[in-house]
């Protein structure tokens, strides 16, 4: 091959990798910002301190998710039917609906910078998952790196200031939380490389029907339990929810 045309697939490659890290790093931040206004800062004097509203907040996300999987996945003129078994789906569903309630539960009582940390921790439930649904093996550097990682993290999250700036601020109440949303993260991670390994899904399949049916999940616990007009009516005169009319 030419080394001028080997100089410029180098450059296009590197062009384009900046571009999908800054990306990601960018979303994130994007993410991270608005995460924290909506759980933290008051809405006419209110926050989201109770259950239903964390529940509709995922149900947003996660209906948002799939109607952009549908939209891409059907302009791209990828495959609608299911990749894999509809329970795989439905356990990473369930995951992810597990995962985002304790998440956005977590930053009420906790700093973002110790959410945003705590989700760093990410590596070592993701071995540990890894190790009990795939049966992968990693070496002993593997541990070593994922012990130190975590053991630094710890250290730099507990000598700063851990509570939230809002008045319901409480590590001790965040920390399960945390852990719950580290967890479910894992979990999460280690079935959708599970899928895209033994069932070849494409990632906007997976992504439609994951997503797609965590909503349906957190649609179905909003209305059994009766809390689904609360947030989509007129402002609801439970204490600490702001009823911002939707409906």
């Amino acid at each position: 091959q030419h080394p001028m045309a080997s100089a410029k697939d180098l450059s296009s490659q590197v062009f384009w990798l900046s571009f999908y890290v800054c990306g990601v790093i960018g979303m994130l931040l994007v993410y991270g910002l608005m995460q924290e206004r909506i759980m933290q800062r008051p809405y006419s004097g209110e926050v989201f301190s109770q259950t239903h509203s964390v529940l509709f907040l995922v149900l947003l996300i996660r209906g948002a998710g799939a109607i952009f999987a549908l939209f891409v996945a059907g302009t791209t003129g990828e495959n609608l039917v299911n990749g894999a078994e509809m329970w795989k789906y439905l356990c990473v569903a369930l995951a992810l609906v597990a995962s985002g309630i304790c998440s956005y539960g977590a930053i009420r009582y906790v700093s973002f910078g110790v959410q945003a940390l705590g989700k760093s921790f990410k590596m070592m439930p993701v071995m540990l998952w890894s190790l009990a649904i795939s049966g992968k093996v990693y070496g002993l550097a593997d541990w070593v790196v994922a012990t130190l990682v975590t053991g630094g993290i710890t250290e730099f999250v507990l000598t700063g200031p851990t509570a939230s700036s809002s008045a319901s601020g409480s590590p001790i109440l965040g920390a399960p939380l945390l852990v719950g949303a580290i967890m479910g993260d894992g979990f999460v991670v280690t079935m959708q490389e599970k899928l895209f390994a033994e069932c070849k899904t494409s990632k906007f399949n997976q992504m439609l029907y994951t997503t797609g049916m965590s909503a349906l999940v957190v649609l179905a616990a909003l209305v059994l339990s009766g809390e689904l007009a609360p947030v989509c009516g007129s402002p609801s005169p439970t204490p600490g929810f702001p009823g911002t009319p939707c409906c």
